[in-house]
């Protein structure tokens, strides 16, 4: 017998629109909680303040981010931004969250790219 999410991912395949849904909903999620994918460059991190707590699940760390710091979402669903106090795009996050592929990454932003 199948449980909740299996309900879930079934109605997020056969509906319009689902799966998109469904990555909107997971953005919507990773801007609102405090943490970060585990798929990340911790030591840099942490050397600008982060700290890393125990795992969220099999894709994400708890976090707790420097004061003003708060990831915040992009016009695109599977993007989301770490910013500082000031704004400054510190790391840019993937978080692909539908069922079939589910996966998170950050990648920091290097200096030369001027991202503000």
């Amino acid at each position: 017998m199948g449980n909740a999410n299996d309900v879930e991912n079934l109605l997020a395949a056969i509906t319009p629109g689902g799966i998109e849904n469904q990555e909107a909903r997971g953005q919507r999620t990773l801007c609102g909680g405090s943490m970060l994918p585990k798929d990340c460059a911790r030591e840099e991190l942490e050397a600008l303040g982060v700290k890393f707590g125990t795992e969220a699940d099999d894709l994400f760390v708890n976090v707790e981010l420097p004061p003003g710091w708060s990831v915040k979402a992009t016009n695109h669903r599977l993007w989301s931004d770490l910013t500082d106090a000031s704004g400054k795009i510190i790391a840019s996050i993937c978080y692909k969250a539908a069922f079939y592929d589910r996966y998170a990454k950050l990648h920091m932003a290097r200096p030369e790219e001027g991202r503000e």
